[in-house]
């Protein structure tokens, strides 16, 4: 027997089911598409930015002059197979092509010189300044763009621009 509490919502719940409706559900986008249309406009080009490499001995087109045995001097080539002074090299070139507004490439080098330096001023010192007296290992590199010669000086850690009036260079350079 069903007790009269619980009758009472069975009977309500069946009436609702029966007079419920009973049509399919149906589901309804929530928003239209779109159909793509074509333009005439074109998309402009995204620049792209090239980083220039560093440069190789096998890279240079500097013609390698003859070393003989009494020579200090040492060629572009040969010293560039150092990748210490390639890379000073490369931050020298990039340096000369900022101020010329040139490619890196157009950038020649004239010589490059390892160089023992006798203070920190690395050959280049300013009118009126003291340095430490100490020996400093680098290079001394001469560039040439737009018929115009850029001389720098460095350590291992600095590529210094020397003003040809205030340069200093030791007596000889190193082998």
């Amino acid at each position: 027997m069903v007790r009269p509490r619980y009758g009472i919502i069975f009977i309500l719940l069946i009436f609702s089911t029966a007079c419920s409706s009973t049509a399919p559900l149906v589901a309804e986008p929530t928003q239209k598409l779109v159909v793509p249309t074509v333009t005439d406009t074109s998309v402009p080009q995204t620049p792209t930015i090239t980083l220039t490499p560093l440069p190789r001995a096998s890279d240079l087109s500097t013609p390698t002059p003859a070393i003989d045995e009494q020579s200090t001097t040492t060629s572009a080539d040969a010293t560039l197979e150092d990748p210490v002074a390639a890379e000073l090299v490369g931050l020298a070139q990039r340096r000369v092509a900022d101020i010329t507004s040139l490619p890196v490439r157009r950038v020649e080098i004239i010589e490059v010189k390892a160089y023992k330096w006798t203070d920190v001023s690395l050959g280049c010192p300013s009118p009126n300044e003291l340095y430490a007296q100490q020996e400093v290992d680098g290079y001394r590199i001469v560039l040439s763009a737009n018929d115009q010669q850029f001389i720098f000086h460095t350590d291992f850690d600095r590529v210094v621009a020397c003003d040809p009036a205030n340069e200093k260079l030791p007596d000889s350079p190193t082998n």
